[in-house]
């Protein structure tokens, strides 16, 4: 047992991630010490790689941070935890006269070859890498990408109404105010994707992977994400009037205040899901998984519940008139302050 106190304290310095950590007691230092690595390279982990936005605090649960004052030099995360591998955040300029060169942008010329390979794309055969691209507010309409490679390209303000972007790899691509109304994105992949205020109204994302997207305030009014997978994304105000999400996993994600009437969610999977304030005027959420979401205040008025999973779900002062709750799980469901229906209880 381990009784040495440990304090550890992150922040920035010259855009790398820092930390001081003093170790106390008359226990073994070095078994102390370890302890906390373990807890930091964990959580540090857990960090970056799932996608939480820079500047978010990390929490390293009882650790307590070391005073401002304290006079410990600082420590690089990388060589604390002794990684094999450069991470993401650990990449170093060359020397520190780097840290002052404005950030680097295409020329006119080059951006107009990459218009002009990615209208020819399909043609020459479709196999030439687009990933990283810088497609910004080009008109891309009806382009046939299926399976292109577009990851981290910037495609913001670009239009791309009806163009087929079916099984395309666009995980962290910019597609904020991009009009892609018609395009299918059938099974395309989308992970960590800037989609925010996008129109992807009546747009096919079957079976595709939007998980850590960021698609606030995004329009997909009758948009197709049947058995998509939005683990962890961000819908928080989104337009998503009748749209299809039967059997999507939105573990976790963030639909706070979205507007989901007339929505389908059957057999839905959002475990913990946050639906503050949402609006689910008669959504369909027959057999969905709401196991410990929260609904607080949310709009379910003749919402369709039944044989859905509300164990330990969060209802307090929601609206649940004329809902249908026939067969649902309400194990330890908080209802407090709930506008409940007459019947189906």
């Amino acid at each position: 047992m381990i009784s040495s106190t440990v304090t550890i304290q992150l922040y920035p310095a010259e855009s790398r991630q820092w930390a001081t950590v003093m170790v106390e007691g008359s226990d073994d230092p070095t078994l102390a010490l370890a302890e906390a690595v373990k807890a930091l390279g964990t959580e540090i982990a857990r960090f970056y790689l799932s996608g939480a936005p820079p500047g978010a605090p990390l929490d390293l649960g009882s650790l307590e941070a070391a005073p401002a004052s304290a006079g410990v030099n600082p420590v690089s995360v990388s060589n604390l935890l002794g990684l094999s591998e450069v991470l993401p955040w650990e990449t170093r300029p060359v020397d520190d006269d780097m840290l002052n060169l404005p950030p680097v942008e295409i020329s006119a010329s080059d951006r107009q070859q990459q218009y002009e390979l990615v209208k020819a794309w399909k043609a020459a055969g479709g196999r030439t890498s687009l990933r990283g691209f810088d497609l910004s507010h080009q008109d891309l309409s009806g382009v046939d990408l299926a399976g292109a490679d577009l990851s981290q390209s910037n495609l913001e303000g670009a239009k791309l109404t009806h163009a087929n972007l079916e099984r395309a790899n666009l995980s962290q691509a910019i597609l904020s105010v991009a009009t892609l109304a018609g395009a299918s994105l059938k099974q395309a992949t989308l992970t960590e994707a800037n989609l925010i205020e996008v129109d992807l109204s009546k747009v096919n994302l079957h079976q595709a992977d939007l998980s850590s997207a960021n698609l606030t305030e995004a329009t997909l009014r009758q948009t197709d994400l049947s058995q998509a997978v939005l683990a962890k994304a961000i819908l928080s105000q989104a337009n998503l009037v009748r749209v299809n999400f039967s059997g999507a996993n939105l573990t976790e994600a963030n639909l706070a205040e979205a507007n989901l009437s007339q929505a389908t969610l059957v057999e839905a999977n959002l475990t913990g899901a946050f639906l503050y304030e949402a609006i689910l005027t008669r959504a369909n959420l027959m057999g969905a998984n709401l196991e410990r979401a929260n609904l607080s205040r949310a709009n379910l008025a003749q919402a369709d519940l039944s044989h859905t999973n509300l164990a330990y779900t969060d209802l307090s002062l929601a609206n649940l008139s004329e809902a249908n709750l026939n067969e649902a799980v309400l194990l330890d469901t908080d209802f407090d302050g709930a506008i409940m229906p007459d019947t189906n209880l």
